[in-house]
């Protein structure tokens, strides 16, 4: 491939620097049609009242401004001078405009409007007859239609009034896009076979996350040959009108008597009413090197680095392109000279610049066949990104103005290729762009090359292509799935699971299936009977040792019953999967200081198989040095990877607070640790530990287990059978830990989070109160209105519905069952420059519910909810079990649960605003948040 094809190796003028963005925009002069007479626009697109002339709005650089009151733009550039006259129409609509499914729709628009209006069936041969040289072009951010031809007053008016004509008539017909799809699928296969063009598309997909900037203009096959002609038809109706669009001429022409034909043919064009609907996705900042390689046969090898920089109307853009043309020039340029002079390459070349929206510079390298592309990317990078770059100096710089000062006259003699500049300079926003460049290129110093180097060229805003040739190329064809009546036609089905029974969770009914007793060896067994779905079953058993203090100094004990699911002394990992699998069973097994609990899923037949593998696991456990290690370095890694997360900056910077309100040390249970301190107790627990605290505690000395859905006969025996006999006399018997309240001194920490886009924001205060306490079920209420439920309490309907702070905000109440150490949060996610916001609206909502209290309406709906809540929590057959060995543990019965609903729906308004006024104190809370905030 020769690089030739696009961009000039030597830019040696400015109009050469500008056209060599490496993005290069797509045309094809369609078919010809057959030639009627032009009829005038229908009247709704057409105003009776006398024609506006147009009024002149500015000149610069010798080029006029003026603009008709439906919003059309008109650019003159006259030159008597010349023998030709150049019309080009503009229209502020691309590829940046196209939405999914849509890619490429503005090119293909684009084919779409040569195929005739009414008036003019047949614009391919009314430009030939006429010797006219024209075409069209689309970009991301703008699609052009512009003819040539011999200075000639009916020529002109006729290239207006067709411009005007199809502007609002043009057919966009079903039958031309059935054809002209073919065309434009063949410019698309042309690409295809173009190394640079697939490699600069696939470097452009890697770029832009989000942007359309990383769509190709011409689009992909699929959406080419299946757009519906009724979107095309809608597309061309919502961008081509006269406010969006901006007519040029230039060259040889009388001036009066154009504007005066242009008032004629486009004056009568209405302005439509609906506003245009303009993009507004902006591509976050790039986040890390990204890397493509393209393998095709053919060609030759290719590098294409890819850096965002700002939109064109950025003051950046002149040093950037100064940076460019320093880099690119030849023979002063160092690209060249690093790699072009000595045969590493055999072209090389930096430009390009941002367009209505930030864009991207790239830097180009085209290598002979025998290359080191390894070691030519190394030297290009290193070059472009300044690690070997020697400073420029101010005869280079000189040099460059000059050429802009050559650049600029060699243009402004030349308006009709002056033209093709303006046309990609109003999609970047504005024609005066090129003369604000113009401008800002003399003023340009070595200080700001170097600045805009060193913030735009980095590795972390980098995409890297590679385009390697190969012989043979490996590409996975996805096939296309049948259609599904065809695909399901001789579905059976699998055979059904046995269907389970209608079943309402009252307590009361629950009571009736409830039964306990102990086992001869002491263990306590709960079962409630039930026929579930495919005979499911679900059986948690809860062992439990040890006081606080001493359990609490064992290391490991978190991690114990994970490490256990690596295998027994019957069953390896894997054996013990397979089983698992086989028996159509679950097992899981979770540890703390103080007990352990094994979860067990499976069928009714398979249930007891399943617990007999349970009980080698949990007695005769392998504890591998090998999985230990692993499971160690994940834990470490997991630790030091929330290093910088929002939550662990919290808790860092409130842990010393509520050290001091508790009066604990390091060594206390209570001792909020720091993430080293974390991090050093997983690094200093051994396998020894873990083997010493199973070999001490672990047992069914006091163990309970609660059994429901499908029971199988048999249950109790295999339970006893099974553990009834794993005791440890010496083991220390459990004693439980009740948590006594501790008043919390109310406080403000605000950690500083970088390069988060989400904060977070905690509410915090602690309170005496236990569950059997009156206040218990009439503070939940409160609670329930202010943060609970989903989008309809208090907090989220003024923070997330009304003020939209945050994605979500809950509170949450924690009334211990033992002890009376009970706390309300508040949490939520939000920008961070909404920290003082939030937290105001927040406490405004805790201070009207304080003020004002819970409104009937709010009562009635949170007693629902909470009723609601607690009966589908009974529908579970894990959670009916967990229920079981939490009524256990308290010593009470499905008659408490009824009693507790009781209490629910007879609370009253003045028990719950009463509880909530008598515990919770505005001034009381900690409020902490973390985020990337700004730095005063």
């Amino acid at each position: 491939m020769s690089i030739k094809w696009r961009c000039p190796v030597l830019p040696l003028t400015l109009l050469l620097a500008l056209a060599c963005s490496l993005n290069p925009s797509l045309a094809q002069a369609p078919d010809a049609k057959t030639q009627a007479k032009r009829v005038p626009p229908p009247a709704a697109a057409v105003s009776l009242k006398p024609l506006p002339a147009p009024e002149f709005v500015r000149e610069l650089g010798g080029i006029e401004e003026y603009r008709l009151p439906n919003g059309l733009q008109i650019l003159l550039l006259p030159d008597a001078a010349q023998s030709t006259t150049t019309v080009n129409i503009t229209y502020r609509v691309g590829s940046r405009h196209e939405a999914p499914g849509e890619y490429g729709m503005a090119h293909l628009l684009e084919h779409l409007v040569f195929k005739g209006t009414p008036s003019q069936r047949d614009i391919p041969g009314e430009f030939a007859k006429r010797g006219m040289r024209w075409n069209g072009t689309t970009s991301s951010d703008r699609t052009n239609y512009f003819a040539s031809f011999n200075a000639n007053a009916e020529t002109l008016d006729f290239a207006l009034a067709l411009e005007a004509d199809r502007m609002v008539n043009s057919f966009i017909a079903k039958a031309d896009l059935d054809k002209e799809m073919t065309v434009v699928r063949n410019e698309f296969e042309r690409g295809e076979n173009n190394g640079f063009q697939v490699l600069n598309q696939r470097v452009n997909a890697a770029a832009y996350a989000w942007h359309p900037y990383g769509k190709s203009t011409i689009g992909p096959r699929s959406d080419i040959e299946n757009v519906p002609i009724e979107k095309l038809q809608a597309f061309y109706k919502r961008w081509y009108r006269p406010d969006n669009a901006t007519l040029l001429v230039a060259g040889n022409f009388n001036k009066a008597a154009t504007l005066a034909r242009i008032a004629v043919h486009f004056a009568p064009l209405r302005r439509p009413a609906e506003a245009m609907s303009q993009p507004y996705t902006v591509e976050p900042p790039q986040d890390g090197e990204r890397t493509v390689v393209v393998r095709r046969v053919g060609g030759q090898p290719m590098l294409l680095a890819r850096y965002h920089v700002p939109a064109a109307a950025h003051p950046d853009s002149a040093a950037l392109m100064v940076y460019g043309l320093l880099m690119t020039l030849q023979p002063s340029g160092q690209l060249y000279k690093n790699l072009v002079e000595p045969k590493l390459a055999v072209a090389a070349f930096l430009g390009g610049l941002g367009g209505a929206d930030p864009g991207g510079a790239q830097a180009f390298v085209a290598l002979p066949p025998d290359a080191d592309v390894a070691k030519v990317e190394q030297v290009l990078l290193d070059l472009v990104e300044g690690r070997s770059l020697k400073p420029f100096e101010e005869s280079e710089l000189a040099r460059v103005r000059e050429l802009a000062v050559v650049g600029y006259r060699e243009q402004m003699k030349k308006p009709e290729a002056l033209i093709q500049q303006i046309s990609g300079l109003i999609g970047a926003g504005d024609w005066r762009l090129l003369f604000q460049l113009m401008e800002d290129i003399p003023q340009v110093t070595l200080a700001d090359v170097e600045r805009v180097r060193q913030q735009y060229f980095r590795s972390a805003n980098r995409t890297l292509g590679r385009y390697l040739p190969a012989t043979q190329v490996e590409k996975v064809e996805i096939p296309v799935a049948p259609p599904l009546d065809q695909r399901l036609a001789a579905l059976k089905g699998p055979p059904k699971v046995e269907e389970g029974e209608v079943f309402d969770p009252t307590p009361a009914l629950l009571a009736t299936r409830t039964a306990a007793q102990k086992l001869p060896s002491g263990i306590e067994l709960q079962t409630l009977s039930k026929r579930t779905r495919g005979k499911a079953v679900q059986l948690q058993m809860q062992l439990r040792w040890g006081n606080r203090d001493e359990t609490f100094v064992r290391r490991g004990s978190d991690v114990l019953g994970q490490m256990l699911m690596e295998g027994s002394a019957g069953y390896s990992k894997q054996q013990l999967q397979d089983e698992m699998v086989k028996l159509r069973a679950q097992m899981s097994i979770s540890s703390a200081d103080q007990g352990a609990t094994l979860r067990i899923v499976a069928e009714q037949d398979t249930l007891l198989l399943a617990l007999k593998i349970a009980a080698d696991v949990l007695q005769r456990p392998l504890l591998p040095q090998e999985a230990f290690e692993r499971m160690q370095k994940s834990a470490i890694a997991g630790l030091q990877s929330s290093r910088q997360e929002p939550e662990t900056k919290r808790r860092e910077a409130t842990r010393g607070h509520y050290n001091a309100a508790r009066q604990v040390e390091f060594g206390h249970p209570d001792y909020v640790k720091s993430l080293d301190d974390r991090i050093h107790a997983v690094q200093s627990t051994t396998l020894d530990d873990l083997r010493a605290t199973h070999q001490d505690f672990w047992s069914a000395n006091e163990a309970r287990v609660a059994v429901v859905g499908a029971l199988p006969d048999g249950l109790g025996a295999a339970v006893d059978s099974l553990f009834g006999a794993w005791k440890k006399p010496a083991a220390p018997r459990f004693v439980r830990h009740v948590p006594a309240y501790k008043a919390i001194p109310p406080a403000r920490f605000d950690a500083l989070v970088r390069d988060k886009a989400n904060a977070i924001l905690r509410l915090h205060q602690t309170f005496r109160l236990n569950q059997s306490d009156a206040d218990a079920t009439a503070l939940s209420v409160a609670a329930h209105v202010l943060g609970g439920g989903a989008l309809e309490s208090r907090l989220s309907t003024r923070v997330r519905q009304q003020e939209g702070l945050s994605y979500g905000i809950e509170a949450s109440l924690d009334v211990p069952s033992f002890g009376d150490d009970a706390e309300l949060q508040i949490r939520a996610t939000f920008a961070p420059d909404k920290r003082e916001r939030i937290i105001a609206v927040v406490l405004e909502e805790l201070a009207r519910l304080a003020r004002d209290g819970v409104s009937e309406a709010e009562l009635a709906r949170a007693k629902k909810n909470l009723a609601e809540g607690r009966k589908q929590s009974r529908a579970s057959e894990a959670q009916l079990a967990s229920a079981l060995l939490w009524l256990g543990d308290r010593g009470e019965s499905w008659a408490d649960a009824q009693r507790r609903d009781d209490e629910l729906q007879a609370l009253t308004l003045e028990q719950v605003n009463a509880a909530w006024r008598r515990l919770i104190r505005l001034e009381a809370f900690v409020i902490s948040t973390a985020g990337d905030f700004k730095q005063p």
